[in-house]
């Protein structure tokens, strides 16, 4: 039964920090249909967003996002243009604002190949999986940690844009974004319930891209770690 509350509590927490990272994603400008275009890579900014938030994940695979922009609005790619992931097509997706699909999970070092083709000419961007947040003492895998007010997380910091950092029981969860300084700190776990539970980082990393072909081009890739530890 223990088993069975803990792997709810995963499943809920994963859910939980896809949809926060799904509505961090940008766009929806008045939340209106976008324009349609069919413009070469040159003509257009590309964000691509990568959501590697389970380590194990059931399927084997992670959310991988292609937005494009036209100024600062969202433009969807016509017909006549393929966007791919290491091979697989990605459509338009009206949720997650831009070009997105699931594609098989890539260990650390490893690349998202993203590409654009228009005309036959494809133009390449490359995304180099980061290592996932490492947890430190005395916030370890297996620990047994009093509840409290201002409870604290500590991970070896990863020069991350911010990190979320969360803890859940059986039915309770606290989160919120802090810097990325190796302590996610004031979390308030008083009312969690002596017993099973889980920590979690999600480190978020930003940054830019060059040499690719496009207007310009950014990544944002978002990594979690989760352990299970006890409650006192």
């Amino acid at each position: 039964m223990i088993r069975a509350n803990t792997n709810n509590v995963q499943s809920l927490m994963t859910s939980v920090i896809v949809l926060v990272l799904c509505f961090g994603l940008a766009g929806c400008s008045g939340c209106q249909q976008p324009t349609v275009v069919d413009a070469p890579a040159s003509a257009l900014d590309v964000k691509i967003s990568v959501l590697d938030i389970a380590e194990a994940p059931s399927d084997g695979k992670v959310i991988v996002v292609m937005q494009f922009f036209q100024g600062s609005s969202t433009v969807e790619l016509a017909s006549t243009i393929t966007v791919k992931c290491n091979g697989v097509v990605l459509p338009w997706n009206g949720l997650m604002f831009g070009h997105a699909e699931r594609i098989p999970i890539q260990p650390f070092g490893g690349t998202y190949t993203c590409t654009f083709t228009r005309g036959g000419v494809t133009t390449t961007a490359n995304v180099t999986v980061p290592a996932r947040p490492i947890f430190s003492s005395p916030t370890l895998s297996g620990a047994l940690l009093a509840r409290s007010t201002t409870f604290s997380i500590h991970y070896i910091p990863g020069g991350g844009t911010s990190v979320r950092g969360g803890a859940n029981d059986a039915s309770n969860a606290a989160n919120n974004s802090q810097p990325d300084d190796g302590i996610h700190d004031g979390l308030d776990v008083s009312a969690f319930v002596p017993g099973p539970g889980t920590l979690s980082i999600t480190r978020t990393l930003e940054g830019a891209l060059s040499g690719t072909g496009f207007a310009s081009a950014k990544t944002k890739y978002d990594t979690n770690t989760t352990i299970a530890i006890t409650w006192l």
